[in-house]
């Protein structure tokens, strides 16, 4: 039977769990309070889903086994980046269950979509359709025409609100199917006749070179958020210059390697509060390479508007809302 679930959230890690079946990691990288939300209309072989945030973030998604995943921005911050590319409110999203791939939101982003088991997939699409999504998957980063792009938000949208006011109606399986197909056969031929972008085009050689000492940069910080180190040391686990690394970062994430990493660091010493609520915050801001319990305090409450000690009143207590 069909179900709608709705999650509001003041964390990043709790909203990376918002989205069922997904596998998800949110760093937070702009200073001020966090808001996000998440609403699905939950089907036995699909999810119809929105979400929204509010903050500079770099995301890691990795959509349900077996799923298809279609998506379009309702709202997004310029300079946001999905697969490698810009992603604009005439971006086409399209996720494949067997892929990880990165979401860099430069503020606020809220997007709509479709999550749909590929079995359902093959069994209602034409096949020229369903060529069409494969290669829509490989490129997964479409641009569509802005009338094609603002038609995709207005049939999501009204279907979402409908498919909540007839939820009760919906209790039959067959009209559940019968749903899915229709959404997202409109969303395909629609998608399709506005695919700016007949012929698929990779990311540029260089682009992608980029990309890669991006992800070998911060593959190496992660691995020694509690050692110390500097950027140095993080230039030759990218086998970068220091110039290069400053490049790569601004034009991906849109901050510098010092920054991102001061970010990974503060986003790990709140996971490390909200698991454990004994520990010493001086000897916090020590591990995690902070001169001072001072120095980490004040980032601290740049990066999440409230002190080190407000998070651990909400781990002993729970939010105030």
């Amino acid at each position: 039977m069909a179900s709608v679930i709705e999650h509001h959230s003041h964390d990043v890690d709790d909203q990376a769990k918002a989205l069922l079946g997904w596998r998800q990691t949110y760093e937070q990288l702009s200073g001020g309070r966090f808001r996000g939300s998440a609403w699905q209309f939950v089907m036995a072989d699909g999810v119809l889903l929105r979400e929204s945030t509010n903050r500079h973030l770099r995301e890691q998604i990795t959509p349900p086994p077996g799923h298809v995943v279609i998506a379009v921005p309702l709202a997004v911050t310029p300079g946001s980046v999905f697969a490698g590319r810009p992603l604009e409110r005439e971006s086409l999203m399209v996720l494949a269950s067997q892929d990880e791939y990165e979401v860099v939101s430069a503020g606020q982003l809220d997007l709509i979509g479709l999550s749909v088991h590929r079995d359902v997939v093959e069994a209602t699409l034409a096949p020229a359709k369903v060529e069409w999504l494969r290669r829509a998957e490989r490129e997964r980063n479409l641009a569509l025409t802005p009338d094609v792009a603002a038609a995709i938000r207005q049939m999501l949208l009204a279907v979402c609100a409908d498919a909540e006011r007839q939820l009760d109606s919906l209790a039959e399986s067959v009209d559940e199917s019968a749903l899915l197909s229709a959404t997202l056969t409109q969303t395909v031929v629609l998608a399709m006749a506005g695919d700016g972008t007949e012929h698929a085009t990779s990311i540029p050689r260089r682009a992608d070179t980029r990309r890669r000492v991006v992800k070998r940069a911060i593959e190496f910080m992660r691995a020694n958020l509690h050692n110390d180190f500097g950027i140095p040391e993080v230039c030759a686990a990218a086998f970068s210059s220091r110039r290069s690394l400053q490049y790569c970062f601004e034009e991906f994430l849109h901050t510098t390697p010092q920054a991102y990493l001061r970010a990974l660091r503060l986003n790990e010493a709140r996971r490390s509060l909200k698991l454990h609520a004994d520990q010493p915050i001086t000897s916090l801001a020590s591990r995690l390479g902070f001169s001072s319990a001072s120095h980490f305090t004040r980032h601290y409450k740049l990066m999440f508007d409230e002190l080190p000690s407000e998070t651990l009143k909400l781990n002993c207590y729970g939010p105030v809302l």
